[in-house]
């Protein structure tokens, strides 16, 4: 990555947080984006211990290290790695182009929308009745705001996204390309009986129609200030009240979020999880890629729900767990190094079972 002028190892420490016991006036012109393929002119990144563990490789004029690695050549310490690279990649990150402030002659904005100072529209939005929007917020071409929706001041709302009526967002929230807030529960009822209710009660299915019928859902959702929606990622109003996505959540693209759930402040919803309806996730709960978690679930503060993992029942608070059903991760290692010793044990069983059995056949002889 080309920087926009070459910069010293002095100013890239300051600008970091890191330490430096460097005196030349050593300067960068890029960071690389692979430390073992660094050249001179390049400041890479360290962090991994098996590419710690091949320092005198690279060949990058500043290296950046934990604290508390030995290193000889022009180099920078860290206590966080990853929020080194959060600070250097923010500050040298490129232009976007975003709209300028105003309404696109394209965009179709309801006469009784209010748009408050610096809000930009881009081309093709449209922005029902009554919708509220707050100052310096960007919205980007093709995007749909429905009615009395409300939208606080420097948000951003990328390509494509669909924010239903009566949504709220609040301050600084980020909604990535094509992510959907609002569209209805899934949440029908027959009339009669359906079969599946038959077979939990004993009885048989019937071969006939029941047609399902649709629910209202009259609720809506609630983002609160900070949270950023990936791209694809889908928020189901409630079916009465309102569905809550907590201050500072992340969400990651392609996620589903059912109706009348709540999530608390700061959790990490990654992506491809499917939350069910009337879950609660507390703070900082972190879900992992293609996890499901069943409706009405609780998953406590600081737990960890790892990748694949089906959620059943509740989770308390710290937990960490794995598998499908999930148990805890503990148990769930343990279980995989058991089924990797389930050929040999069954051989080990067949083994013996023969050897009993020549053995009954010789105490058979003996008492005859």
């Amino acid at each position: 990555m080309k920087l926009p002028k070459a910069v010293s190892i002095q100013e890239i420490a300051m600008l970091i947080g890191g330490k430096t016991e460097c005196k030349e006036d050593v300067k960068v012109t890029s960071v690389s984006l692979s430390p073992l393929k660094a050249q001179e002119g390049e400041v890479a990144f360290l962090f991994d211990p098996k590419v710690l563990s091949r320092l005198s490789e690279c060949n990058a004029s500043i290296v950046i290290i934990p604290t508390g690695t030995k290193c000889s050549s022009p180099c920078i310490y860290v206590d966080r790695p990853l929020l080194a690279i959060q600070k250097i990649l923010t500050f040298f990150q490129p232009k976007r182009f975003f709209p300028d402030a105003g309404v696109h002659p394209t965009a179709v904005v309801d006469p009784t929308a209010e748009l408050a100072e610096g809000v930009a529209v881009g081309p093709y939005v449209v922005i029902g009745p009554q919708t509220k929007i707050g100052a310096n917020t960007k919205i980007m071409p093709h995007c749909y705001v429905g009615g009395k929706v409300e939208i606080g001041k420097d948000c951003l709302l990328y390509p494509g996204c669909l924010v239903a009526d009566y949504v709220k967002l609040g301050d600084r929230v980020i909604l990535q390309q094509g992510a959907v807030l609002g569209s209805d529960g899934f949440a029908y009822v027959t009339a009669k009986p359906s079969n599946i209710e038959r077979r939990l009660a004993g009885g048989e299915p019937l071969d006939e129609s029941n047609p399902h019928l649709k629910i209202p859902q009259i609720g809506n959702v609630i983002i609160e200030d900070d949270v950023e929606i990936g791209s694809c990622a889908t928020v189901d109003r409630a079916t009465m009240g309102a569905t809550v996505i907590g201050k500072g959540t992340k969400i990651d693209n392609l996620v589903m979020i059912a109706h009348n759930v709540k999530i608390g402040q700061e959790a990490l919803v990654v992506a491809q999880v499917a939350i069910g309806g009337s879950c609660t996730l507390a703070d900082r709960a972190i879900v992992a890629g293609h996890a499901a978690i069943k409706d009405h679930v609780h998953i406590g503060k600081d737990s960890i729900v790892q990748g694949h993992a089906g959620v059943m029942k509740d989770i308390e608070d710290g937990a960490v767990v794995a598998g499908a059903p999930s148990v805890s991760t503990r148990d769930f290692m343990a279980n995989a190094v058991y089924m990797k010793k389930m050929p040999q044990l069954y051989k080990d069983l067949k083994e013996m079972k023969k050897q009993i059995a020549e053995l009954e056949k010789q105490l058979s002889q003996v008492h005859a």
